[in-house]
């Protein structure tokens, strides 16, 4: 694909797809024709108000067409998008103008923090706008080629706001490496409900827009309703998503749900795929129903999945499969039906290798990634990243088997060596823990008051003390067979890991630091420096 002729393409191949949206209440449907009008409408607009080639756009706002449609004009017209997502609601609109150097800052109407700005340079993307004036600045000499097409915010695996410096050719080696390989079809509907200011959201609305499939976007409070309503037929979710229908499955009688796993089992061994279907469909109806009834084909990633949440979907013959990436590089490996292994993150995407650093670190290279670099991040960091002009080093540790599937062991700078000096990254033991049916999520640190490990473990029904046993005893059980992961002592909490009390990172992985200080008191801060020492 090509970024500078997507408007171009859209109204040239009139796809007879659409896009759907939830207004009031209403569904919205509207199809690449009207895409095209709007976004002819949009660039006018734009520059009206001042917008030229090279000038910088802030665009903070919700999921929603207008989203979309400003994108896409300010691609036409060569100016540069910097996307906010939420971490920056706190700031003004003055402040946002000035420390980014925006000619422009688009807004909702329902925004009235930012609505209350004095600045003729903030502009209503879903309402009227009078008197608005885009702010002239120094842009320097003129990107003719659109290399850098704006700027994206990430959190990353540190915790803290980077900004990265997108790169329009490695936008598009991405979009057509993932497409390429799932190969969506023109009677496809891609559900989208994460924020569009986080960039992969973007790639994927590219995708459909270029390659020609429907297209709904939604936001995380409408999203059961849209699933059920809409049937998308695409679904890319964090773990946490399909963790609910996991935790739905186990909140079940036990009698229901052994009865389910033996009778899933005898329907996956069925010689006919569409009978298989069939009786799945029929025994796991509920689930069916509230993922739309016409999924074939959905994604995780973002951060790691239980292996017990993959195995249930296998279990009711429901596509889900693991991919991996970052906003730094774009994908870098999918599994896909026919080519997929669970507990692994796929085999690596078309024009991606993979080389594994001698200390196991994951090195991803591509000859366009999709951030040309850092433009704010922490010192050094930018260097410890980016370590050539083709080369990402994740700070992930991983492995491949022998069909070349890629496994990610853990997190490079958050191996714990325990008092006894062995090392040992904190997911694997988690992952072992987390194999219990009464877990619904454990976080390990090494033990500020022993030589061994401490679990942090949010048990499924928090108030079953006999299910707190049954999780001691499954995790004596994993030390017995693995005495190096033994963990010594577990403490329990009903407390979720949400982004709403900082335990998840806006990444939704998590924040490893934060969980070790509130359970752990202030002796965590030793563990968590023996932690990032590694």
């Amino acid at each position: 694909m090509d970024l500078r002729k997507l408007t171009r393409h859209i109204a040239e191949q009139r796809h007879q797809n659409v896009i759907l949206t939830l207004e009031k209440g209403q569904v919205v449907t509207r199809t690449h024709q009207d895409v095209y009008t709007d976004v002819v409408r949009a660039c006018e607009q734009l520059k009206q108000w001042g917008i030229q080639q090279g000038m910088r756009v802030g665009i903070l706002a919700c999921n929603c067409y207008q989203w979309i449609i400003y994108d896409l004009a300010l691609l036409e017209l060569r100016a540069q998008s910097v996307a906010f997502t939420d971490d920056f609601a706190g700031m003004s609109a003055d402040e946002l103008l000035n420390k980014y150097s925006l000619s422009l800052l688009l807004i909702q109407a329902s925004d009235h923090v930012h609505k209350e700005s004095r600045s003729r340079a903030v502009a209503l993307i879903d309402a009227e706008n009078s008197g608005i004036q885009a702010i002239e600045r120094p842009r320097g000499q003129i990107d003719w080629e659109f290399n850098n097409t704006g700027i994206v915010f990430s959190s990353g695996s540190s915790g803290r706001l980077k900004g990265l410096t997108l790169s329009r050719r490695g936008i598009e080696a991405s979009v057509d490496a993932f497409t390429n390989t799932a190969e969506p079809r023109s009677d496809d509907r891609l559900l989208l409900f994460l924020p569009i200011s986080n960039f992969q959201q973007r790639l994927m609305y590219y995708s459909a827009l270029w390659y020609g499939f429907d297209l709904i976007v939604t936001d995380p409070p409408r999203l059961f309703r849209v699933l059920k309503d809409l049937h998308p037929t695409i679904l890319i979710a964090p773990p946490m998503l399909y963790e609910a229908f996991e935790n739905r499955f186990y909140s079940l009688p036990a009698w229901k749900q052994r009865a389910a796993k033996v009778l899933g089992k005898i329907a996956a061994a069925l010689p006919s795929e569409s009978l298989r279907h069939k009786v799945a469909r029929s025994l796991f109806k509920d689930a069916y129903e509230a993922l739309g009834g016409k999924m074939r084909f959905m994604v995780t990633g973002m951060a790691p999945i239980k292996r017990a949440t993959l195995e249930l979907f296998q279990l009711m013959q429901l596509p889900l499969f693991e991919t991996y990436g970052m906003t730094e590089f774009g994908g870098i490996a999918l599994n896909i039906p026919g080519a997929n292994k669970v507990g692994s993150v796929g085999r690596p995407l078309p024009g991606v290798r993979v080389e594994l650093a001698p200390d196991g670190e994951v090195i991803a290279v591509r000859e366009h990634r999709i951030a040309s670099g850092y433009c704010e991040c922490a010192a050094g960091e930018e260097e410890q990243t980016f370590i050539g002009p083709d080369r990402v080093a994740t700070g992930d540790v991983g492995r491949f088997d022998d069909d070349g599937y890629l496994y990610l062991v853990g997190r490079k700078r958050e191996m714990i060596i325990t008092a006894g000096g062995t090392k040992i990254h904190p997911e694997i033991p988690e992952a072992e823990i987390d194999a219990s049916p009464d877990v619904a999520r454990s976080v390990v640190f090494a033990d500020p008051e022993a030589p061994g490990l401490v679990a942090i473990v949010l048990p499924r029904n928090p108030g079953d003390e006999s299910a707190k046993a049954r999780i001691q005893q499954f995790a004596d059980e994993v030390r017995s067979r693995r005495p190096s992961m033994a963990v010594g002592r577990i403490i329990f909490t009903d407390l979720p890991f949400s982004r709403e009390n900082g335990f998840l990172r806006p990444n939704l992985k998590l924040d490893r630091k934060k969980i070790g200080e509130y359970f752990l008191g202030h002796t965590a801060d030793r563990g968590m420096a023996t932690l990032r020492s590694a």
